[in-house]
């Protein structure tokens, strides 16, 4: 796997390596999250429709629902930080940088650099709205 390289040009947006790689590392999971998301709305009660029961013998204390739903609100902070993120950029952008992103197209056949701009400021935002920074 080739390595992600920083635009360093703007010093504003320049993240420390381990920001960086969590950012683009969260856009990359974009997908799973949106799925397992949509797994969870889908099927609210995976532990029983909703029937008190015990489960074993033993004093382990569980809170599935509880579980199921924390899961489910920091999917969706993670799902909107990205979101937003990607709002900043122009749209004839979003291809490219995603494209660069997720699937990592080089970028050579794009029509000019001015994608790379746009991805540093996209991951800096990611990185700003997931609390990384």
């Amino acid at each position: 796997m080739a390595r992600e390289w920083q635009q360093t040009r703007m010093k504003e947006y320049v993240l420390p390596d381990a920001v960086y790689y969590q950012s683009l590392w969260a856009v990359r999971d974009y997908e799973r999250m949106c799925y397992r998301l949509h797994q969870l709305e889908d099927e609210p009660d995976l532990y029983g429709g909703g029937l008190i029961r015990e489960i074993e013998s033993g004093y382990h204390v569980g809170r599935p629902v509880e579980n199921q739903a924390m899961e489910a609100a920091i999917l969706k902070e993670r799902i909107e930080a990205i979101n937003n993120a990607l709002l900043i950029v122009p749209p004839r952008y979003r291809s490219y940088i995603i494209s660069n992103i997720v699937l990592k197209n080089q970028g050579n056949a794009f029509p000019n650099k001015t994608w790379r701009f746009w991805k540093q400021k996209f991951l800096y935002q990611v990185a700003r709205n997931l609390c990384i920074l």
